[in-house]
């Protein structure tokens, strides 16, 4: 049988988020597609490559382990290392979206999503 990596987590200026149950990275390349009427799809233009990251996880009774809202209300960038399969993506950017909820019969749950740039990768 083959081995697989572990689990990934998220790193907010240092310190692990560790009461997430998910964490997605989305790098996107920012290129156009160059289209034209006689060669159809011709290439590309390169364009500003940008990271989303998203986590979400429950809220622990003693209160919340990151203060998302804050961080989104403060409008600042912060870094974030997203690790998986032994390697780190570092990024810079801010929390542009911050979402919490409650419900009969489900954890209190809260989600944000981080939007910026790709560091490095180490």
């Amino acid at each position: 049988m083959a081995v697989y990596s572990g689990p990934g987590f998220v790193i907010v200026r240092g310190v692990p988020v560790l009461q997430s149950d998910s964490v997605e990275l989305d790098i996107k390349s920012g290129n156009s597609r160059v289209k034209t009427l006689l060669l159809g799809d011709a290439g590309h233009s390169p364009g500003a490559v940008g990271v989303s990251v998203t986590v979400s996880g429950g809220i622990p009774q003693a209160g919340l382990e990151i203060d998302w809202p804050a961080l989104t209300v403060a409008q600042t960038e912060v870094p974030l290392g997203f690790k998986l399969a032994g390697k780190t993506y570092n990024c810079v950017g801010d929390i542009s979206d911050c979402k919490m909820s409650s419900g009969v019969d489900k954890a209190n749950v809260q989600s944000m999503t981080f939007n910026g740039r790709l560091v490095n990768i180490v």
